[in-house]
């Protein structure tokens, strides 16, 4: 497949094949916690009307896709640069083993979007071949672990229900004989 070439989407005229993609990537491998379909409209709404924020990178063989990539920039000050966290990695079934991955990397390497210092990823532990992949071009495990904190958003609004509540209870206390 030496015809792939690899174009940033800039509208959402293919984002019916994007968002079937996304979905194909959900149900491989391990099961993501938290991982919900619905947000994958909202990934792509975002990423096309705010560019700043990440790409999506459309993995194009005779005019149709055949994988895509999340670009997500961020300052690192371990790095002194902006890290490109690749955050999906996605090629059709078909499309696998024809050296597409390894041709994208080679690309971001030429291109450097958000003129990124270094690259960044997460492989299912399950997924050996990708694993090696990753390896092979020149990624390095890290000795860090990776931790979430779910949706902060919804953890904050608990919070603030339990301050809110702990205070009203602090009050009931005080103005109780």
């Amino acid at each position: 497949m030496n015809e792939v070439h690899f174009d940033t989407m800039t509208d959402a005229q293919q984002a019916a094949e994007v968002l079937a993609m996304m979905s194909a990537l959900n149900l491989e491998g391990e099961p993501v916690a938290g991982t919900d379909p619905s947000h994958f409209s909202l990934t792509i709404r975002t990423l096309l009307t705010e560019p700043s924020r990440g790409r999506i990178v459309l993995f194009l063989y005779r005019d149709g896709p055949v994988g895509y990539a999340l670009l997500i920039p961020y300052w690192s000050n371990e790095f002194g640069g902006t890290l490109l966290f690749v955050d999906e990695l996605f090629v059709i079934a078909q499309a696998r083993s024809r050296g597409i991955a390894r041709q994208f990397f080679a690309f971001l390497a030429a291109s450097r979007p958000f003129r990124a210092v270094a690259l960044a990823l997460e492989v299912d532990p399950t997924n050996e071949r990708a694993k090696n992949l990753y390896e092979s071009i020149g990624f390095e495990r890290r000795p860090y672990s990776t931790l979430t904190y779910g949706c902060l958003l919804n953890k904050a609004a608990n919070m603030s229900e339990r301050r809110i509540e702990a205070v009203r209870t602090k009050r009931r206390n005080r103005d109780s004989p």
